[in-house]
């Protein structure tokens, strides 16, 4: 099934959105004024949290959020779309509202624009002032019509699939005639092509809000006819570059004339053609004369330089040809993978036995080339390994000649998944997951339920090499098995079904201590997950019947005794019978006891010679100051611990910030170990004010506490730094004025 998308629309019914002149960007036409966006490095997003009736919750949310990513990749460009997530936002409707911009799936056709049997797919409302500014533009999917996936489902619109193209038009972009660009205007239930950006698209966003630090370049010129030196309306100018890759397209003006920007500077071939089909006039926007009755003009080599300009003059076209190549019941673009071969099928007009069809780019080969009447071809398209990725032009000859430009889309192979490790977690994240498989590249994506991870972003994923992915599970409500896909830059994807399942099950992610006494007493600490009343605690299945839970992640308890050796099973069982596991060992000796320390304080700076009181001090022990209480983790050790007997160590205390510290013995022969919380504190600012003076002789102790060190801010804001600032800034200034001059 293919349907054609909504273009856009406007609000306030005197203001059609029409045509621009560089990669077809909507404009005014009532003045022909290009539509922008007043700040593009801000534009402001909202993805409603209602989502698709066709998905999960949250499901949507994801594909939409690549879609987003996939604009913000292009380069040369400012512009720049930005997420507000805040909840009262995204729980709004009326996207009608100039201040916000909201991505909403129309469920009831509550907006007007999807009547039943309505074939818009989705749509884009656009308003703006007379000048080009944009007020307001919103995206809107037809949920009353039509079903949505972001899994593949027979028969559903691919979700990331049509959020890129409506983003394109809400960033200003009309649609293209590049058959595999992300604007181009069909969009089918069988197609993921769109997810990413063509080379034209990306030079449609460049023209819109070019980047300055970026120069990039133009190429102008006019189209006018051999036969009366008339000029051409609407003619579908394509670049092509020196590898024979797709690189943009534009359409010629009412005077002819065309200026396709926002190209990189090197080598092209321009190409001047109808847009007769797949994509024609009445898939344009209004305001625009289109004219259809001529033959393409072949090859016209240009060079162009870096952030310049080179006109071309006139490109000369002849009359009107009946050969015509692509249809728009054909899908867009030709998926075409690197170092494999794939068949296809196109359509059109006038072809033949003496036909002859090809790539564009000399590496990309066509075989099998079979003609079925006059209407349609099969071909097999070859794609060495090294191939770069991109958009490849076909061409049509058979006495006319007929270019389809971008038709080929040459794409990496799927990622494959073949291990999730471990298969589940908790639902309150914190799983570490490693993904195992291949075809993994830098750049891709990990989606697992409602939550996208990034490579490289803070709390994204990161791609190890290309069969190794990691990951750190995010929080999530949804309970349950999900799929785990892997998500290419390119919109291909590999995907694990139900390779991951959220669990509400107790999880366990530390002991401390690992070990303790045959004879039971231990305190012991254990953090995870999932820690909720009703729980059962056992070791070697002995219920542990002193246990507390201090929260969701924590619980204590005390054993009760067991036998020696091991390790033993420590499980927790919750109310549904889920349970978790993890190791603890009995050791056949009484587990080390802190009584006191002696002297219990000292300066910060360290230095205190201190004696710890107990019971069943281990010969080797090691004390710890400022050790978490509940994981055994961290500290810093005492220097010079020197075994007495069983009741009594000597050491001398480290430094550490002024405060109390937990006091820690632990037993690393055994992994016993006896935790005191504040069992020392560390003065600030204590010092020896060394002997005393006069004739009675005799020594004394003073001590000196003064206020605390200042931060850093307090550092400069007493030392007033705002006009220290100002006057390093005013020198600097004068320094490189001196330079420059």
């Amino acid at each position: 099934m293919k349907l054609r998308h909504g273009v856009f629309a406007s609000l306030a019914a005197a203001l059609v959105v029409g045509v621009a002149s560089t990669h077809v960007r909507l404009r005014n036409p009532s003045n022909g004024a290009e539509l922008f966006w007043e700040t593009p490095s801000s534009i402001g997003i909202v993805i409603s949290s209602l989502g698709s009736d066709d998905l999960s919750p949250g499901e949507h949310e994801p594909a939409l959020r690549l879609a987003i990513e996939a604009w913000n990749r292009a380069s040369g460009t400012t512009a720049q779309l930005v997420e507000n997530t805040a909840s009262g936002a995204r729980t709004r409707t009326d996207w009608q509202t100039d201040s916000l911009h909201l991505i909403y799936f129309d469920e009831t056709n509550s907006s007007g624009y999807f009547p039943q049997g309505s074939a818009t797919v989705a749509i884009t409302p656009v308003q703006f002032f007379s000048n080009g500014r944009i007020a307001d533009a919103d995206i809107l999917f037809n949920g009353a019509g039509h079903t949505f996936t972001t899994s593949g489902e027979l028969g559903a619109f691919d979700v990331q699939d049509v959020a890129a193209h409506e983003l394109g038009h809400l960033l200003g972009l009309d649609h293209s005639g590049v058959a595999g660009g992300t604007m181009y205007p069909y969009v089918s239930t069988n197609i993921i092509g769109h997810r990413s950006l063509a080379q034209d698209d990306e030079s449609g966003v460049r023209t819109n809000a070019p980047d300055a630090a970026a120069p990039t370049s133009t190429i102008t010129g006019t189209v006018r006819r051999q036969a009366d030196l008339a000029v051409v309306a609407g003619a579908h100018v394509v670049a092509r570059d020196a590898e024979g890759r797709n690189v943009g397209a534009t359409l010629s003006n009412t005077d002819g004339s065309f200026a396709l920007r926002g190209l990189d500077g090197g080598d092209y071939s321009l190409f001047a053609t109808p847009l007769d089909a797949p994509v024609s006039a009445g898939n344009m926007g209004g305001g625009r004369v289109i004219q259809t009755n001529f033959q393409p003009l072949d090859a016209l080599a240009v060079s162009v330089g870096t952030g310049s300009s080179a006109s071309v003059g006139d490109l000369w076209v002849g009359a009107d040809s009946p050969v015509s190549l692509g249809r728009s019941y054909d899908d867009f673009p030709l998926r075409a993978v690197r170092g494999s071969a794939s068949a296809h099928v196109l359509h059109g007009a006038s072809f033949g036995s003496s036909a002859s069809l090809a790539s564009s780019d000399p590496s990309v080969t066509l075989s099998n080339i079979s003609w079925s009447g006059t209407n349609t071809v099969s071909f097999v398209v070859h794609v060495p390994a090294d191939e770069p990725l991109g958009h490849v032009d076909l061409e049509l000859r058979n006495g006319g000649f007929s270019l389809l430009a971008g038709a080929i889309e040459i794409t990496p192979a799927d990622p494959v998944i073949d291990t999730v490790s471990p298969a589940q977690g908790a639902l309150a994240g914190g799983t570490a997951l490693v993904l195992g498989g291949s075809g993994f590249r830098p750049g891709a994506a990990v989606v697992i339920g409602d939550e996208l991870y990034l490579d490289g972003a803070v709390g994204g994923c990161t791609v190890v090499d290309a069969s190794t992915i990691t990951l750190v599970t995010r929080a999530t409500v949804h309970s349950g098995p999900r799929d785990v896909v892997v998500i290419d830059e390119s919109g291909v994807e590999g995907r694990a079904s139900a390779g991951f399942a959220f669990v509400d099950a107790p999880q366990i992610d530390g002991v401390f201590p690992t070990a303790g006494s045959d004879m039971g007493g231990t305190v012991v600490k254990l953090r995870g997950a999932g820690l909720i009343a009703p729980l059962i605690v056992r070791i070697d299945g002995v219920v542990q019947r002193d246990v507390e839970i201090l929260s969701s992640g924590l619980l204590r308890f005390v054993t009760e005794p067991g036998f020696a050796g091991g390790p033993a099973v420590l499980e927790v069982e919750d109310g549904d019978g889920d349970v978790a596991s993890a190791a603890f060992v009995y050791v056949p000796q009484a587990d080390p006891v802190i009584a006191s320390l002696s002297p219990s304080s000292g300066p910060s700076a360290g230095g205190t010679a201190f004696s710890l009181h107990g019971a069943s001090l281990p010969s080797d022990a090691v004390i710890l100051f400022g050790a978490d209480p509940d994981t055994g983790a961290g500290g810093t050790p005492a220097v010079g611990v020197t075994w007495v007997d069983a009741q009594t160590l000597l050491a001398v205390s480290p430094s550490g910030p002024a405060g109390d510290a937990t006091i820690t013995v632990q037993d690393p022969s055994t992994g016993q170990a006896s935790v005191l919380t504040a069992g020392f504190t560390f003065e600030l600012g204590s010092v020896d004010s060394g002997g005393g003076g006069g004739g009675g002789g005799g020594g004394g102790c003073g001590s000196v506490v003064g206020a605390p060190p200042m931060d850093w801010g307090q550092r400069l804001s007493a030392a007033g730094w705002i006009p220290a600032l100002a006057l390093l800034l005013a020198l600097a200034q004068a320094r490189r004025r001196g330079a420059n001059a």
